[in-house]
């Protein structure tokens, strides 16, 4: 589970900084009643990215691994998308 929680704390960081340093909106929910770990980024009311882990609590620790790490690497190619596109238009 640190790996998990390392995980987690990313996906947070990243979806932080989408939120201060550009014009995304990010939301990270995880409901206990539904058992659902829900992620998703906008631009405006256009949905650029979302991902939905159901079942969570009772997914195989390394198959809920093997998706966090898909969403971490989703969030950062939209940061480094963000990052290329600040540094061309200065």
């Amino acid at each position: 589970m640190d790996t998990n929680l390392s995980l987690f704390n990313q996906i947070n960081s990243i979806s932080y900084w989408l939120l201060i340093e550009s014009n995304f909106k990010s939301s990270i929910i995880l409901d206990a009643e539904k058992d659902t770990y829900y992620v998703t980024i906008k631009k405006g009311k256009q949905p650029l990215y979302t991902y939905c882990i159901n079942n969570f609590s009772k997914k195989n620790k390394n198959f809920l691994k093997f998706e966090l790490i898909g969403i971490v690497n989703s969030l950062l190619h939209i940061k480094q998308t963000i990052t290329e596109k600040q540094r061309y238009s200065a």
